[in-house]
């Protein structure tokens, strides 16, 4: 009986030893943990890889063919050469000339690359031959004058290095962000009349594209008007309506723009006054003007008074009941010696002394009243010279300027310059 006991008990013992071991072996069988699956798929990897031999790639002395034989690029024969011939070709061109050779198809930008772009932007240039001239151009001026030939809606502007819209006359120009970086501080006369719908802009462009029709003969008599500077357009106000007509010629060697603001009343029953006139203001230059306001406070403005010597000229025309208005003295600097002696001599023809402009004013009581000034400004008998002429008459005023640097009706400085004809 003990031994039929002890024998019970082993087999009973023993049983649940080998379903323990066999289930246990099961378990690592079908339920891996992720690390083993990862590690057995790299195994397989690296075994299938060193059944596999390494193909060595081998570079086809020729272009790369795509598959479709139909391709047009197929019937160019620059894509039909051999690489070697392709990559001398190619290696002799600069940078602008390989941007524009990888715009033409994908194919070339694709054996040509990416790196002639960052060689536009060094400052690095080389010599070309304008106008049988050499001239040293940067690769980006060279990349912009190669994309204008393909652009003919568009200018090349040489200055800010970038393609413009044509350049508009005075009358339809317009101040974008593009031409107060290109043109600078000295590059627009904008002082003269703007209403809702712009103004006239005068940009140094204009000056250029003038004096390209110009004859280089010196005539004695005026010559014929210079088209692109015409223009006549009427800003209204309450009482009055403003009226401004530019046209330009050329007088012998000088390039003269001549402006003629005319003022006339709006109504017969409220004749025009003169302060009506003075109250715009009214500028023709930059330093000849009816305003009275005073500079913005700063260092170089202390004591200083706007000049006097265009009201003077207009209470000298007018009748003495309809001087009304006019400001006294002392809101004006004192005369110089030159105005003083202008002012003496009651002279037709006023000159400004501080840039190339002369100016008569005249009156006219028919219906409600006329006021005329006419106002012509030289801009050089040279390009040099129109280059200078037209710095003087761009208006600088603001209260970061030094006094050397400002150009306004507050510095009135003595300047020399060609004396020229005016057309009556």
């Amino acid at each position: 009986m003990v031994e039929t006991r002890r024998r019970t008990r082993s087999a009973a013992q023993s049983t649940p030893k080998s379903s323990t071991r066999t289930r246990t072996a099961k378990t690592n069988t079908v339920t891996p943990t992720s690390l083993t699956k990862r590690k057995a798929t790299q195994d397989e990897t690296t075994a299938k890889g060193k059944d596999k031999k390494r193909v060595k790639t081998e570079f086809s002395s020729y272009l790369q063919r795509p598959h479709n034989e139909l391709d047009p690029n197929r019937a160019i024969p620059l894509l039909n050469l051999p690489r070697d011939i392709f990559c001398e070709m190619t290696s002799w061109l600069d940078p602008a000339t390989l941007i524009c050779l990888s715009l033409t198809c994908k194919e070339i930008l694709g054996l040509l690359g990416e790196d002639a772009w960052a060689g536009c932007n060094s400052k690095l240039g080389y010599y070309s031959r304008i106008k049988g001239a050499p001239v040293r151009l940067t690769s980006r001026q060279s990349l912009i004058e190669l994309l204008g030939r393909d652009a003919p809606h568009l200018m090349v502007c040489n200055v800010c290095i970038a393609l413009h819209s044509p350049l508009k006359p005075p009358r339809q120009h317009r101040e974008t962000k593009a031409t107060k970086y290109c043109l600078g501080p000295w590059g627009t006369i904008n002082y003269l009349p703007h209403d809702e719908l712009g103004g006239y802009n005068l940009v140094w462009e204009h000056v250029l594209e003038a004096r390209q029709s110009l004859t280089p003969e010196s005539m004695d008599e005026p010559g014929p008007r210079i088209e692109f500077l015409d223009g006549d357009f009427t800003v209204r106000h309450d009482r009055l309506n403003y009226r401004l007509r530019s046209a330009g010629r050329q007088m012998g060697k000088h390039v003269v723009l001549k402006h003629e603001h005319i003022f006339y009343g709006t109504s017969p029953q409220s004749p025009l006054r003169v302060a009506d006139i003075i109250n715009l203001p009214v500028r023709l230059c930059a330093h000849q003007t009816t305003s009275t306001q005073k500079p913005e406070p700063g260092r170089y403005t202390k004591s200083k008074l706007p000049n006097s010597l265009l009201c003077h000229s207009i209470s000298a025309v007018i009748p003495a009941a309809l001087r009304t208005g006019i400001p006294v003295a002392s809101k004006f600097s004192t005369p110089t010696s030159i105005e003083k002696r202008q002012m003496d001599a009651a002279v037709s023809l006023w000159s400004c002394r501080a840039c190339p402009t002369k100016w008569r004013v005249r009156y006219s009581g028919v219906g409600a009243g006329e006021f005329r000034f006419t106002a012509w400004h030289s801009l050089g008998d040279t390009a040099y010279r129109a280059q200078e002429y037209f710095r003087m008459l761009v208006r600088r005023e603001a209260s970061n300027l030094a006094a050397e640097k400002r150009n306004s009706e507050f510095f009135v400085a003595n300047r020399q310059y060609l004396d020229f004809a005016v057309d009556e």
